[in-house]
């Protein structure tokens, strides 16, 4: 037996507890009837969703069909990028030239002709990061797909209510919640990984609770230890955030300690990306003892550590050593930015784009944003029967507005951000919001955020751009100003058919508290899941400077036009704009390089035949200024690097003292707080 086989072995004998929901797969794969069938398994983070789906796989092919897996966080979260996905994998004939209006169609096509000889298993993992193609897939793609394709869709949440109302899936959705497991299966498992011991066992089963990945990583702690005892009692012991730190300091050993720093970096590693973050040529045998830990997966272009394990050592790298994590993460920066630029392709169905992107952010967005919240809330699509819970979520939003300060701490930089909001700021987000008119659109516009009661704590109203929503778009508040007054070429672009977009406007992210970082967190996921479709994205939020400066830092412009005064009556409010079509996305992500002073790492893109130059390569913005002096704009330029102000000091051949000097006149002539704020004034 090949070495691959017996490790497929070994993984299935290990998926312990599973029994039911293996059988209700075969069962639904082996259907004479050939019935189309949803299955969503779902459950929290670490309890083995990924695992099942690996099974599942092999399964299925050992039967003679033929599986096609999406990751949904390694692509771009378009209709276009999804199909492609599903072509490379089926290896199906075509190329990059084909019209990307084309594409799902050709995959449906790909699909059902697959299907009509063998059965086809679509395997669809981490669906909580495909928000954006939910109805797409509902409404579409999936309903026109053969009665031989089964679907899996595994993710965090259930599949939400929406589709329940719908008579074309309601009869079709197989539920399958993993829980955590039994204590017949803990016993199983240890002994597997040859812990035979009954008072070992019975800690394994009371520090786990049954939950798989810590689980795991207890019998890889426990059957590591020299004396084969370990200490795991604290007051939180039970905590997979506990276990993982324990594992951190005693497991692997310092020799194994950066790789998983540099591989929990990034979202997807392979022997090749891995030494160019580590700075030097890993070898064969480093690699291979790395990928052979059990929080590590096979993913369709290489490794990727269990996205909670990934979560849990990015938190702690952060919080022990957030110099060692920014320099990993600039290293990352630097590998995709190389990749991009020497592809010859900067589109945004370019994976090293979205790779690309993971990595850029300010000091107000790494603030603004927990990334690493290990449970983060979340928004979910909401349908017409929320609309008397959303009506009474408004008015109590009104009835219970108080001045709020948002207080933002940046680890890295040690900078804070404070802001104020009265109470009337705080409802600016929920003005004018027609709930009514929003559930007549036809598409899944409304999301809601719920607490752990189930209540409502948070509405975002994020509507798909097309030629049925553009007559609401010119009639509501915050968008009439702006799609009232498009040229012509724009107007045309937009003027999509209804069962596609061309982006998508943002009416409002609203939260019961702005200051809970919770809630902030959870705004800022909504707001980068819509980044990384590669898409256009329109808004315009309360004109306040938590507003302007989040948008500011997220790479958002000001439009030429769309100012309106609806939420106070008297401040002029802009309209902001995210362009990230085709040959644009090069040019924002040299924008955002610049903004986070990491212009340094690399040269900026040369022009070339195919790809329009961005303006910054050919202006320089700072030189260019006329209200900074000629030693400041000196100081400007190696600010935009990067440098602190020793280096600049050191360079210019000046003290610190008259560094902080200049830099202070800087802030002041520009109106800026601080340093993040002043490189962006710099380069507007």
């Amino acid at each position: 037996m090949a070495e691959d086989e017996r490790l497929d072995e070994l993984e299935s004998q290990m998926l312990v507890g599973r029994q039911r929901e293996i059988a209700a797969f075969l069962q639904h794969f082996h259907d004479s009837s050939r019935s189309k069938k949803i299955v969503n398994v779902y459950g929290t983070a670490g309890i083995g969703k990924s695992t099942l789906l690996d099974e599942y796989d092999k399964l299925a092919q050992a039967s003679g069909g033929i599986t096609v897996t999406i990751d949904s966080e390694g692509f771009v979260k378009t209709p276009e990028a999804f199909c492609r996905h599903i072509l490379d994998s089926l290896e199906w004939p075509g190329d990059d030239s084909s019209d990307p209006a084309r594409l799902p169609v050709e995959c449906v096509s790909a699909l059902n002709e697959t299907a009509s000889g063998r059965r086809v298993v679509l395997l669809i993992d981490a669906y909580e990061h495909l928000e954006a193609l939910d109805q797409w897939l509902r409404e579409f793609f999936l309903k026109k797909l053969d009665k031989h394709v089964l679907i899996v869709i595994s993710g965090r949440y259930a599949l939400s209510e929406v589709w329940y109302l719908s008579p074309a899936w309601r009869q079709l959705l197989v539920k399958l919640p993993l829980s955590d497991l039994d204590y017949e299966s803990v016993v199983r498992f240890a002994e597997y990984t040859h812990i035979f011991d009954q008072p070992t066992i019975q800690r394994i089963w009371r520090h786990s609770g049954g939950h798989p990945l810590t689980m795991s990583l207890l019998t890889l702690l426990l059957g590591q230890s020299p004396t084969g005892e370990a200490q795991l009692y604290t007051d939180d012991h039970d905590t997979l955030s506990f276990i993982v730190s324990r594992w951190l300091r005693e497991v692997p050993g310092e020799h194994m300690r950066p790789f998983i720093e540099a591989a929990s970096v990034l979202r997807q590693f392979n022997q090749e990306n891995l030494s160019f973050i580590m700075d030097r040529e890993i070898t064969a045998s480093e690699f291979y003892q790395l990928i052979r830990f059990s929080f590590i997966r096979k993913v369709d272009r290489g490794w990727t550590v269990h996205s909670l394990m990934r979560e849990a050592v990015n938190r702690e790298l952060l919080a022990r050593t957030p110099k060692r994590y920014e320099s990993i993460r600039s290293r990352a920066l630097a590998y995709y930015y190389q990749q991009l630029t020497e592809s010859g392709r900067p589109s945004p169905t370019a994976r090293e784009a979205i790779e690309l992107m993971y990595y850029i952010g300010d000091a107000l967005i790494r603030a603004f944003m927990n990334w690493f919240e290990l449970s983060p809330r979340h928004f979910e699509t909401a349908g017409a029967n929320y609309r008397e819970a959303l009506e009474l979520y408004a008015r109590d939003r009104y009835a219970n507005a108080k001045d709020t300060r948002i207080e933002l701490y940046d680890p890295y930089t040690d900078g804070s951000f404070h802001f104020h909001l009265t109470a009337e700021q705080t409802c600016f987000t929920i003005k004018d919001i027609d709930f009514g008119a929003l559930f007549t659109l036809g598409y899944d516009v409304v999301r809601v955020m719920k607490d752990a009661g189930g209540a409502i704590i948070g509405v975002a109203v994020i509507i798909p751009i097309n030629a049925n929503t553009l007559p609401y778009l010119k009639k509501a508040p915050r968008s009439a100003a702006y799609f009232n007054h498009l040229p012509p070429d724009l107007a045309k672009r937009l003027n999509v058919p209804g069962h596609t977009r061309a982006g998508w406007f943002i009416e409002t992210i609203d939260t019961a508290d702005f200051a809970d970082a919770s809630q902030q967190t959870a705004i800022g996921h909504l707001l980068h899941s819509l980044i990384f479709t590669g898409e256009l994205i329109i808004e315009s939020p309360s004109p306040h400077p938590y507003f302007v400066e989040t948008h500011k830092s997220l790479g958002f412009k000001t439009a030429p036009y769309g100012t309106h005064r609806i939420y106070d009556g008297v401040t002029e409010t802009a309209t902001f704009i995210l362009d990230l079509h085709n040959e644009q996305v090069l040019s924002y992500i040299h924008k955002m390089i610049q903004v986070t002073g990491q212009a340094g790492l690399f040269p900026p893109p040369q022009p070339s035949a195919e790809v329009a130059v961005p303006d910054h390569t050919s202006r320089d913005r700072i030189l260019e200024r006329t209200d900074i002096t000629a030693r400041e704009k000196e100081v400007a330029k190696l600010l935009e690097q990067g440098r602190t102000n020793a280096e600049i000091a050191s360079t210019l051949y000046l003290s610190e003292v008259t560094v902080k000097k200049h830099i202070k006149s800087m802030l002041g002539k520009l109106n800026a707080t601080n340093r993040t704020q002043l490189l962006k004034r710099l380069l507007e």
